[in-house]
């Protein structure tokens, strides 16, 4: 059966109104905190199975996004002597589109789904690519 391009995206409306219906409100409130990076969503929509993802040093810490209350943010990756690498950003959230700045450069973050401590978002390849790579984050308690 082939899919037309109308019925994709007719399922991605079906997709983001089902997920927006039973998630969590997105705001800037429920996402300040420490979100750990789960893995990569193995389909094309954001709703596959979870490629775990490789923490960069495992034996010091998981990989983690923090959200502060102040727009602030940072991205924290260990070192192989667990020295703590941390690339800060500004964060602003309008609607389900999270954007995270650092200087000139921009990343887009597609909210798909917020629920229960889980965070599913899509994120561009690129700047122009239509295609979005699905990731999961987990909240830290």
């Amino acid at each position: 059966m082939k899919i037309t391009p109308f019925k994709q995206a007719l399922l991605a409306l079906i997709l983001f109104a089902t997920a927006t219906a039973f998630g969590q409100t997105v705001n800037a409130e429920t996402l300040i905190g420490t979100w750990e990076l789960k893995g990569t969503l193995m389909g094309n929509d954001g709703s596959g199975w979870v490629l775990p993802h490789k923490h960069s040093a495992p034996d010091c810490g998981k990989d983690h996004t923090q959200f502060s209350i102040n727009n602030q943010g940072k991205e924290l990756t260990y070192h192989q002597n667990c020295d703590v690498n941390e690339k800060p950003f500004q964060w602003h959230l309008e609607g389900n589109t999270l954007t995270l700045s650092r200087g000139e450069k921009t990343v887009l973050w597609h909210i798909l789904s917020l629920e229960n401590g889980r965070l599913k978002v899509g994120v561009q390849t690129h700047p122009d690519a239509t295609n979005k790579m699905y990731v999961m984050y987990i909240k830290r308690s």
